[in-house]
């Protein structure tokens, strides 16, 4: 646990390579940072370095930044889980220089309207990292493809489709890695 500049407590996971390229997992609200175990083996693998933080709703893009000073990292790719996703996004547009590459999964652009219609952020800029949107439904799909026009940089975006657990986390691991050899 680590205390935000709000004064919160946070889950904060550290873990992997000391010298490796560092990358933020902001994780979904339903999990534990412990959920993205899996993952985070298969990114030391790759001689990554990772930092999984725990949602709170409380938790802002200040916040998060706030977290990386304290553990001296200066520079990071973002990856947000579902509600991550929105932050990641946020942090991605609005702190230039401090992340190199964004991978959102199941969630569009703070300009684009969500699965209910709803814009969260109207006035959110656009991205200028290279991104990549990984899409489970329709809904998301429709999401990743209206946000392309918030992105000036490389875009893609992949499909999860319906796999086992061990499949999804490869495929995530995978698409972390390529993006950080992208950057």
């Amino acid at each position: 646990m680590m205390n935000t500049l709000d004064g919160f407590p946070v889950p904060v996971a550290v873990a992997g390579p000391e010298k490796g390229v560092v990358v933020v997992i902001l994780g979904d609200q339903e999990r534990a940072p412990v959920a993205y175990d899996a993952v985070c083996e298969r990114l030391h693998t790759a001689s990554l370095r990772t930092v999984v933080i725990g949602l709170d709703k409380r938790l802002t893009a200040k916040s998060v930044v706030g977290i990386l000073d304290a553990l001296g990292i200066r520079w990071a790719v973002v990856c947000g889980d579902r509600a991550g996703g929105e932050l990641a996004w946020e942090l991605a547009a609005t702190r230039l220089g401090r992340f190199v590459g964004l991978i959102v999964i199941d969630r569009g652009h703070p300009r684009v309207p969500d699965a209910k219609g709803v814009v969260l952020d109207e006035h959110c800029p656009p991205v200028e990292i290279g991104t990549t949107v990984l899409v489970s439904s329709s809904a998301a799909r429709a999401a990743a493809a209206a946000s392309q026009r918030y992105v000036y940089a490389e875009y893609r975006v992949v499909e999860l489709g319906r796999r086992t657990a061990q499949e999804s986390t490869a495929q995530l691991a995978a698409e972390i890695v390529l993006r950080t050899s992208t950057w």
